[in-house]
């Protein structure tokens, strides 16, 4: 049987494990938390939706338990994790040489950080529209729906990106094969890096970012220097496009009310993951010769901030 393995059990982890075990797949979450792989296992995982409390009993084991061998494997690791994750399941057999690694992080880089560690051709990068949230251990919060882009990280789709698609959309997660994931990643990455160190830094949830009479000018410096650094790495995104997505999100109907991940981390005493977004734009735009005060300056505050909650 095709043996699934979602490595990063959090929130958007759980939502993907347990729509893909609903659909009847082999699936087994692997976390370090241990608590909440001890709550699943005991319990199992409590959904609550905007309708409905239920809960699925799903196999979820840590990282240092891994005895078994998957055909799949989805990387939803907190970034800053993904390479000891992705090594120690190397090192433990849970890879083979066929084993599909689909990345469904935030940030920029992962082809180039994960491809050190296994062939680039068995490396899948996505773009996740899906949300979720973590009310506690073995405990998610599901609503809204969403989509999943993705493509094999050389560029040439297989037979593999087709068995992935269909057992994505088994699950109801509506997974589209790309011609070009890159302009989707980077167009969800500048989203990230405009909302996620702003409302961060400033305390504020979307709505409130957005209600600032001057919050285009404020934008789109950042966007800016995302476009620039993106346009000389032959990635298509155009800074209007960009403001528009980021603009329609500002309604409460919309993200509103919503405070970004990054926010949630740092006030959840972790680590966030600035250095994949902007301050992997600055690490970019440092090799290319390309100005990047801006993204510097917010990679560092953010940083600052991490240093004054530990």
């Amino acid at each position: 049987m095709y043996k699934i393995a979602v490595a990063g059990a959090g929130a958007m982890g759980g939502r993907i494990g347990v729509a893909l075990h609903q659909a009847n797949y082999n699936v087994t979450l692997i976390d370090d938390w241990e608590p909440h792989v001890q709550c699943i296992n005991k319990n199992g995982m409590k959904i609550q939706t905007e309708t409905d409390t239920y809960t699925v009993k799903i196999p979820a084991i840590l990282s240092k338990d891994i005895s078994d061998t998957y055909d799949l494997i989805i990387l939803l690791t907190k970034s800053m994790q993904s390479e000891s994750m992705l090594t120690h399941l190397k090192n433990s057999g849970a890879i083979h040489e066929d084993t599909a690694i689909l990345s469904m992080m935030n940030g920029l880089g992962h082809e180039e950080r994960l491809s050190k560690i296994v062939p680039l051709h068995q490396i899948y990068l996505a773009v996740t529209m899906w949300s979720a949230g973590l009310k506690g251990p073995g405990h998610l919060l599901l609503e809204g729906t969403g989509s999943i882009n993705f493509q094999c990280a050389n560029g040439v789709n297989n037979s593999i990106s087709t068995t992935i698609s269909k057992i994505l959309n088994d699950a109801n997660l509506n997974a589209t094969i790309s011609k070009n994931v890159f302009e989707a990643i980077w167009t969800k990455v500048t989203v990230n890096c405009v909302l996620n160190p702003l409302c961060t830094i400033l305390n504020q949830r979307i709505g409130e970012l957005g209600a600032y009479s001057q919050i285009n000018k404020m934008v789109l410096l950042i966007i800016e220097e995302i476009v620039t650094v993106a346009h000389a790495k032959k990635i298509d995104i155009e800074a209007e496009t960009l403001l528009n997505i980021i603009t329609g999100m500002y309604p409460q109907s919309a993200q509103g009310l919503h405070y970004p991940s990054m926010y949630q981390d740092l006030n959840n005493g972790r680590l966030t993951e600035i250095d994949y977004l902007n301050g992997q734009i600055a690490k970019y735009g440092q090799a290319l010769d390309i100005a990047t005060p801006i993204n510097q300056m917010l990679t560092h505050q953010i940083h600052q901030l991490e240093r004054n909650k530990s």
